[in-house]
């Protein structure tokens, strides 16, 4: 994109200096010396009025005028050049949609950079997809009664081992990022391609609505992926108790305003990974979640412990949007006694049934389902 802005400006300014009256010889110039009818050659001229008037010859040698569009009539290359110039401004230019000067370039460009992207994240999240992958399985969701471990009288129910490998893998991956940001030209170009990054984590949340009984149109299923992915829209229909999973999203806007330009070009490179990374994480371990057949009380326990734990790392991070308000509200759930979850479960009916809502809806009822609270 940053190549076809330049070639917009240059066009741009061509167009300009081609209407430039400067480029002409003067006609009283063109006709001194001592025969009175030979022109002569400007003392100098710059590589701009070399390449216009080269431009000018090439493009329309006979001067052939045509209206703008707005009544006033200018040299056919001239009005060409604009039209593919397009407005003056970037901004001008995001908002009036203009067919690409390059196409067939942009469309290659577009697929490399999605393929880029698509081969990072597998990077990044292939550690915690295989640590995740058959966590539903895992004989311990369905333990009853109480502990019967020493560690667990003592410290309480601890997290285990699959989730804190995939806390650890995430808190690490910080500085696995930093070196990728450190050169500014390089960091310059990645930013540019960033665009629809989240969209390499559509996936797993894809699966959880569909472990949750849900499924969207083709027509809707981008934008309602997003709201989901989001979170932020959905704290409204949780439990009054709950929206403390709501993350804080500006509260570190004032605090960096003096922070050096290049450090917080690079902070703000790896939070977009670790966001997405982060999103990833979070949608498979709802929809590992969603797929455990049967929980029992302390399976719920322990279930709530990995769920918090990850949370605490997410909020370590310190990343917009994390951790995820679903994380928290499933984490209540599976411990809620049943009598309340079977009352929330039930008004629930009655309130709007827009997709995220019955999304929410699915999974409460999955949740109620696996611990055999009859509804």
């Amino acid at each position: 994109r940053s190549f076809e802005y330049s070639v917009r400006d240059r066009l741009r300014n061509l167009a300009n200096q081609m209407l430039d009256s400067a480029l002409e010889i003067p006609e009283e110039k063109a006709t001194a010396g001592t025969g009175g009818g030979t022109a002569q050659i400007p003392d100098s001229l710059d590589m701009t009025q070399i390449r216009t008037m080269l431009s000018k010859e090439a493009c329309d040698p006979p001067r052939t005028l045509v209206d703008d569009g707005t009544g006033v009539k200018y040299p056919a290359p001239v009005v060409e050049l604009r039209r593919l110039a397009g407005p003056s401004s970037k901004k001008a230019s995001a908002d009036f949609l203009q067919p690409p000067l390059f196409p067939k370039a942009l469309d290659c460009t577009s697929r490399l950079a999605r393929s880029c992207q698509s081969f990072v994240f597998e990077v990044c999240y292939a550690i915690p997809e295989r640590h995740l992958r058959g966590i539903s399985a895992l004989p311990v969701w369905k333990q009853e009664g109480s502990g019967s471990g020493a560690e667990e009288d003592s410290y309480g129910i601890l997290p285990q081992p699959f989730i804190t490998q995939v806390g650890e893998h995430m808190l690490a991956l910080v500085q696995a990022l930093e070196p990728f940001a450190s050169d500014k030209e390089a960091l310059g170009l990645a930013n540019e391609v960033m665009d629809g990054i989240r969209e390499v984590a559509f996936q797993p949340w894809k699966e959880f609505v569909a472990a949750a009984g849900c499924s969207f149109s083709d027509k809707d299923e981008y934008d309602q992926l997003n709201v989901l992915m989001d979170g932020k829209e959905l704290v409204r229909y949780f439990l009054d108790d709950s929206t403390d999973g709501l993350p804080a999203l500006d509260q570190e806007d004032d605090e960096d305003e003096e922070d050096d330009p290049e450090e917080k070009a690079t902070t703000a490179f790896c939070n977009q990974w670790l966001d997405v990374v982060g999103l990833a994480v979070t949608g498979r371990l709802l929809e590992r979640t969603m797929r455990i057949p049967r929980l029992g009380r302390k399976g719920a326990e322990h279930l709530a412990s990995d769920l918090n734990y990850i949370r605490n790392v997410f909020t370590a991070l310190g990343v917009s949007g994390h951790p995820h308000p679903l994380l928290g509200y499933i984490a209540k759930l599976v411990v809620l006694d049943e009598d309340t979850l079977r009352s929330r479960i039930r008004d629930r009916q009655s309130e709007d049934r827009g997709p995220a809502s019955e999304v929410i809806r699915r999974a409460e009822l999955r949740v109620a389902y696996v611990r055999s609270i009859s509804i």
